[in-house]
């Protein structure tokens, strides 16, 4: 396997690592500011138990994509 083909990755691991990185963003966002308003008192709007389940499900979702085509081109590349 090359140098480069290890350190480059395809759109389309890309576009799935992009989406991982900005569901886990807003994962973690909707946390804290659910910790804030109940920590201050804050009325601020919050996804509920639903919805940080669905970015959770997103973000492993797309993360396990990236991982198997990742792996695929590799052992593609290795043969």
């Amino acid at each position: 396997m090359s140098e480069q083909s290890k350190d480059r990755y395809s759109t389309s691991e890309r576009v799935t690592l992009i989406v991982f990185a900005v569901s886990l963003a807003l994962y973690l966002m909707n946390i804290f500011l659910g910790k804030a308003s109940v920590h201050w008192g804050w009325t601020i709007f919050h996804l509920g138990n639903i919805g940080e389940f669905l970015l959770l499900l997103i973000a492993s979702i797309s993360f396990i994509i990236a991982a198997l085509h990742r792996e695929a081109d590799m052992n593609k590349n290795k043969v």
